[in-house]
């Protein structure tokens, strides 16, 4: 099969491309669409084009200097180019000639005559015809400019020198004036014809050795080719729009070895009238032969009015936005009968639906008769589909065939012709006819042009239609996108390639005012509205704002942006920003969009859920530290007392050794204190229905506070006897804790001697109880009130607060059913009162005599564990006067000396070790010796675990803290020991 030529169609406006890309797909030509210049390039760059239909005028260019660039390029030195252009002036002329085109081709053009011309200048390949003009000149003759035009084309393309004649006698002029190596001559023209014209050329004795060759459209008979022969030319042969023949006879005429040719001078009288004779009756022949056809001609005109009438009612259907089928029906009435024929049909397919229009009245069809075209449905499919023309009756179709359709259709021929091309079928134009011959050629022609017209008016009209259904698809996708932008949340600004801002939403505008659209640039945006960086106060560079940085090309992923402007709140907003490139279906990028998400609670949720972790480590870190305090001051307290009984033991008073041993006590006695109020903080949070002890709390927040208190102010305490509360006491020691550093902090250090901080309790009734703390700091406004508990606002300066002290007293107080509220007025101090919900007193205990203390046991052996050796020997010396004490300091080694037999009366052991803990030797020793472990003695300096936790809580085991006193510890263990079973 040989390949379809490439043509390259390059032409911007769509209706244009639509109907030349049908006329020359249906004429076989493989069609290549650039709707501009830059289009233009990439497919002349990728090669494979023979041919380059060029408009002059394009969106990105003008036609001019592209046809320069294709010519700048030697390897596209034979590629055919056509200039399209509707008007041309002499200037264009000039250009047109300049740059390169081969020939121009005039908008608007019919079809035949574009495909003949896209033909002619279809490049020659060597094989074809060579190149046998090469040095040699040659004359052309022609009247009709179209077609010397592309005979004079040709003829250069094959290396010759043409020189142009409009008529013969103007060829005879230049012939005489410059003597050409053969001559090319019409035979119908104007003044002097081509018989008369070779004859001239035979009687001068310069010329008669030139060959002519004689070409024509009209002398078509024996007797014609005779009389060329007889007047001296080489031959007559018949005009094709590749002119194929004549170029082979005329290089068989240039290779013949030149010679004189009859008629000369010296013809006979008798011969030159035979000749005139013969001349005459062949013109007269051809005038009766013109007559004839211009007979034809008027007929081929109403033929050519009924097409006219059709292209009339498709541009009156096209411009009016009507139905166009049905345009087509009515028109399609009036132009067959214009052509004699009386009925016909419109099968028209649009991605697999058939559609049928009857034209005419045919009373015998009906629907599904012609649907199924007349039982052979078949034979429909293969027109569409293959686009070939059905006659019938033909040799397309056998005979017994092709009378069953005529029958059932009631005709005497039918003519099927399709529409579309093979890449897109459209369906079939059906013309019958009782008598009208339609196997004739222009009746056959007249339905092939009226079925081209119709593909170019459906081909407009779907792509009016495409058009209209693309419009009303992106004025609904514009719809709908301005719906959400305008009414989501997140904020949208987008900024156009030079960084303009272009568009925001209205959430955009909320936070951003009118900044957020317009004509100011984001180089200068970060500025007027207020975007800082990650730590709030540096302003955001403009080269890193993420919408600079996807005009640049790049995305942009949750960058996070600090807001502080006068439409934010005093403390600013935070964002979180994500930005893309804004680019078009061709990757041209064009802008960028950034979206903003507010994150500001979520940060604030973050920063609370920090600092409750901050807080959790703090008590943890308080409980291990009272924990490693306790062990050591729990020997150091043993000790003294030790000490303390020895001197009375003694007698004597010990002077200045026994006012040192009671500092050193009142010392000791001022840790415990202390490790007891950092245990009360670091206690886990307890259940709702825990009470407090509210002056221990107090008393205990006050002495933490104490350090920040003293150089800022004297604090007056006065706490009334007080029922418990609703709470739990390391939570409210929190709360209190909180209000004092505050009130503290609100008073300028150095200035103790002249404020004060006052603790005041009182009772109102029995089920509240309510505390006041006052100072004479500074004081507050009244927005500063309102806003005081809210997360995150402070009144310190930046990095001094985190804006959820107050907030969390708040929470915590409100949680066990409390209140807490605040009066101040600047300059003269502030007042936050705390509501408490009483708890219900405790059930009254019967008074029993007090218990004698136990009279002292017999000796018992005792096993101290003990991972501080310290606490161990304390014990050991605490309890050796009356029983024999062992101590070790590794809980295994204990464990195995109780598998190995030792018998201990009771066992005392610490509750947090690090290679066995307390928890864990319970365990084991219940299963070694079940009766010790029921009358252990835990030792602790503070459960810091929730297994530790849980366990003190599941046992009854007697629990000692450290540091502990002497005579308790005593009291302790001789009451385990008289125990049942001890």
């Amino acid at each position: 099969m040989t390949a379809r030529s490439r043509v390259l169609l390059v032409e911007d406006n769509p209706i244009t491309q639509k109907l030349v890309h049908f006329a020359l797909d249906r004429a076989g030509f493989e069609v290549r669409l650039a709707p501009d210049a830059a289009t233009a390039r990439g497919e002349l760059s990728a090669g494979g084009v023979d041919l380059v239909l060029l408009d002059l005028v394009l969106p990105d260019g003008d036609g001019f200097s592209l046809a320069e660039w294709i010519r700048a390029d030697p390897a596209r030195a034979d590629l055919s180019l056509l200039a399209f252009t509707g008007l041309v002036s002499a200037a264009d002329e000039a250009r047109i000639s300049a740059v390169g085109f081969d020939d121009v081709v005039i908008k608007p053009i019919e079809p035949s005559r574009l495909i003949d011309t896209v033909r002619a200048h279809l490049p020659v390949h060597r094989g074809d015809v060579d190149a046998f003009g090469t040095g040699r000149r040659l004359l052309l003759a022609d009247d009709d400019p179209g077609q010397r035009k592309l005979a004079a084309f040709r003829l250069r393309k094959l290396g010759f020198e043409v020189e142009l004649a409009s008529d013969g006698k103007a060829a005879l002029s230049a012939a005489r004036a410059r003597r050409p190596d053969a001559i090319v001559s019409d035979v119908l023209m104007p003044e002097i014809d081509g018989f008369a014209l070779c004859r001239e050329i035979r009687r001068d004795p310069t010329l008669r050795s030139v060959p002519v060759l004689l070409v024509t459209n009209s002398y078509v008979a024996p007797a014609d080719r005779e009389l060329a022969h007889g007047v001296g030319a080489f031959d007559l042969v018949l005009r094709t729009p590749d002119l194929r023949e004549a170029l082979q006879r005329l290089r068989d005429c240039l290779d013949a070895a030149p010679a004189p040719l009859a008629p000369g001078p010296e013809t006979p009288d008798a011969t030159a009238g035979a000749l005139d004779r013969a001349h005459l009756r062949r013109v007269l022949r051809q005038l009766e032969r013109q007559v004839a056809i211009n007979g034809r001609v008027g007929q081929r005109a109403a033929l050519l009015s009924a097409e006219l009438s059709v292209l009339t009612g498709i541009a009156q259907a096209l411009t009016e936005h009507s139905d166009v089928q049905e345009t087509l029906r009515h028109v399609l009435a009036a132009c067959f009968d214009a052509a004699g024929i009386s009925v016909g049909a419109l099968y028209l397919c649009d991605q697999g639906v058939k559609r049928v229009l009857r034209v005419g009245m045919s009373p015998r069809w009906d629907e599904a008769e012609l649907e199924r075209f007349f039982g052979e449905p078949q034979l429909l499919e293969e027109t569409v589909f293959q686009q070939r023309p059905l006659v019938i009756p033909s040799e397309q179709v056998s005979a017994e065939r092709g009378r069953a359709i005529l029958s059932r259709a009631g005709v005497s021929e039918v003519l099927l012709t399709p529409l579309g091309s093979s890449e897109k079928p459209m369906g079939a134009l059906l013309t019958v006819s009782h008598g009208a011959q339609l196997t004739l050629h222009d009746r056959r022609q007249f339905a092939e042009a009226v079925a081209g017209q119709i593909t170019q008016a459906l081909a407009v009209a779907g792509a009016f239609a495409e058009s209209v259904e693309a419009r009303r698809q992106a004025q609904e996708q514009a719809a709908v996108l301005t719906s959400i932008l305008a009414n989501i949340a997140d904020a949208v600004v987008v900024a156009d390639s030079e960084g303009t801002i272009t568009h925001s939403n209205h959430a955009a505008q909320a936070i951003f005012g009118d900044h957020s659209a317009g004509h100011l640039r984001h180089d200068r945006w970060s500025e007027a509205v207020g975007l800082f960086l990650e730590d709030a106060v540096t302003p955001f560079p403009s080269e890193r704002l993420p919408l600079a940085r996807a005009i640049r090309g790049e995305s942009v992923e949750r960058e996070q942006v600090h807001v502080r402007n006068p439409r934010t709140p005093p403390d600013g907003s935070w964002w979180s920003v994500s930005a893309r490139p804004l680019e078009l279906s061709d990757g041209a990028r064009i802008g960028g969009v950034a979206v903003f998400r507010d994150v500001t609670a979520e940060r604030r949720a973050q920063e609370q859920l920090m600092v409750a972790d901050r807080m959790a480590s703090l008590g943890l870190l308080a409980a291990g530290v009272a924990h490693e305090i306790n062990n050591p001051l729990a020997a150091v307290m043993a000790n003294l007392e030790l000490i303390e009984d020895e001197l009375v033991a003694a007698g004597t008073d010990g002077g200045e050794m026994a006012e040192m041993l009671a500092d050193a006590q009142e010392g000791a006695r001022r840790v415990q204190a202390i490790v007891r109020d950092l245990k009360t903080f670091s206690r886990p949070r307890q259940g709702s229905d825990a009470t407090a002890n509210l002056e221990r709390v107090l008393a205990s927040s006050a002495r933490m506070a104490h350090n920040e208190i003293r150089h800022r102010a004297t604090l007056d305490m006065q706490v009334s006897d007080l029922p418990h509360v609703h709470g739990s006491e390391s939570r409210l020691g929190q709360v209190f804790l909180n209000l004092l550093v505050n009130a503290a902090q609100a008073i300028p250090d150095g200035a103790g001697r002249e404020h004060a901080i006052r603790i005041r309790t009182r009772a109102p009734d029995p089920q509240r109880v309510e505390v006041e703390i006052s100072d004479t700091g500074e004081g507050m406004d009244e927005e500063t009130m309102r806003k005081l508990f809210s997360p995150f606002y402070t009144t310190k300066e930046r990095g001094g607060g985190t804006g959820l002290g107050l907030a969390i007293c708040h929470r915590i107080v409100t949680e066990v059913g409390g209140e807490i509220g605040v009066r101040s007025q600047i300059g003269m101090g502030t007042t936050f009162t705390v509501r408490l919900r009483a708890a219900a007193p405790a059930a009254p205990v019967e008074r029993r005599p007090a218990p004698s203390p136990p009279t002292p046991s017999a000796r018992s052996r005792i096993l101290v564990v003990d991972d501080e050796p310290s606490v161990g020997i304390a014990v050991q010396r605490v309890l050796s006067r009356d029983h024999d004490v062992s101590v070790e300091t590794d809980p295994v080694v204990a464990l195995e000396r109780v598998r190995g037999g030792e018998l201990f009366d009771l066992v005392l052991c610490d509750l947090m070790m690090p290679r066995l803990g307390g928890p864990e030797f319970h365990a084991e020793l219940a299963r070694v010796a079940p009766s010790l472990a029921s009358t252990m003695v835990i030792l602790t300096g503070g459960a810091f675990t929730d297994a530790a936790r849980e366990f003190l809580a599941e046992r009854e085991n007697p629990c000692i803290e450290k540091p502990f006193d002497v005579r308790g510890l005593r009291r302790t263990i001789d009451t385990q020991l008289r125990r049942p079973g001890t």
